[in-house]
């Protein structure tokens, strides 16, 4: 029982020396005006900090809590979700790493009006890949850029999709500090 007991313990030691923790995250602005008449602009701002560990050099994991702040004709929206992510790094150049992140997320909305900033929906969730690039400033300094999500989202009473999309809302900058 001890030996079983000291080999779990180095094993547990040798893969936290190896792995290293990041955190960072992205901010988003957001601008979209819907296609229909009399139709107003509706405002997005997005915070978005995340915590991560890095099990080796192609293995991350990581977990986010996304914030959007929501604004349309008046009404007033706040919207939070959790998202835990695996990220695979499949190829490297030089500085730069491209990966994918498979991952899921559940969040809620609050509406501070009378619940037409988008629809009576109050819960949704996705799942899906999302394709991105890192750029190494430095040993501890990183630059993130996703572009995509291929999955699917639903959002209660509302709607759900499945599909790839590639568009200016699912551009995300994002910047990263390792210790």
């Amino acid at each position: 029982m001890k030996k079983l007991f000291l080999a779990t313990v180095v094993a547990l030691m040798s893969f936290a020396a190896s792995a290293q923790v990041w955190m960072g995250g992205s901010i988003g602005l957001d601008f979209t005006k819907p296609d229909f008449d009399g139709a107003k602009t509706l405002t997005t701002f997005t915070l978005a900090p995340e915590v991560g560990y890095t099990l080796n050099d192609k293995w991350d994991i990581a977990i986010a809590l996304n914030e959007s702040f929501i604004s349309y004709d008046g009404d007033f929206a706040n919207s939070i979700s959790v998202e835990p992510y695996a990220r695979y790094t499949f190829a490297k150049a030089g500085i730069a790493s491209f990966f994918v992140d498979g991952g899921f997320g559940v969040g809620s909305t609050e509406f501070d009006s009378d619940g037409t900033v988008l629809s009576d929906s109050e819960t949704q969730f996705y799942i899906g890949l999302r394709p991105g690039v890192k750029v190494e400033l430095s040993e501890k300094v990183g630059i993130v850029a996703k572009l995509g999500f291929l999955g699917y989202q639903q959002v209660v009473d509302s709607y759900s999709s499945f599909g790839f999309n590639v568009n200016n809302n699912s551009l995300t900058f994002g910047m990263y500090w390792s210790f």
